[in-house]
């Protein structure tokens, strides 16, 4: 008798299998999704301060534009959409460690002025540049 198709143990192994890669593979990915999310907001941050840095020098310094006069002047095309899920935020005061946090559904870029130091500061979601921060990668004992 000429057999077609899989055994019950074949297909049960076959799952398993698929099971444990999924576990390995979806962790991996949400940390590189934390990991895109967080360059994206740092490249987005980095582009509009030279922008507001080109605005004050060609307008003045005394002047600290919105998004609005960024565009105006060709600076910026539009302004940067914030990107969702999570990334990767500097919590606390050590400068060299982070974790994933979520990112909130009302996150925006800004551009503030402080009338102190006479410098505008722009941010995401209230925190500045340095505030997110990309872990090292680590590699693997032995190598």
């Amino acid at each position: 008798m000429n057999q077609r198709g899989f055994a019950t143990l074949e297909v049960i192994l076959m799952v398993m299998v698929i099971g444990i890669l999924a576990s390995i593979a979806v962790p991996r990915f949400t940390n590189v999704t934390a990991a895109a999310n967080t360059a994206k907001i740092q490249a987005d941050l980095s582009t509009i301060e030279t922008a507001v840095a080109i605005y004050k020098m060609e307008y003045g310094e005394d002047k600290t534009p919105d998004f609005t006069a960024l565009k105006n002047a060709g600076y910026l095309q539009a302004k940067p959409q914030a990107p969702s899920g999570s990334a990767y935020m500097q919590k606390g005061e050590s400068a060299n460690t982070s974790t994933v946090e979520s990112i909130s559904a009302t996150a925006d870029y800004t551009i503030t002025y402080d009338s102190t130091t006479k410098a505008a500061e722009v941010k995401f979601d209230g925190l500045t540049a340095d505030k997110f921060y990309l872990p090292k990668k680590t590699t693997p004992s032995g190598e």
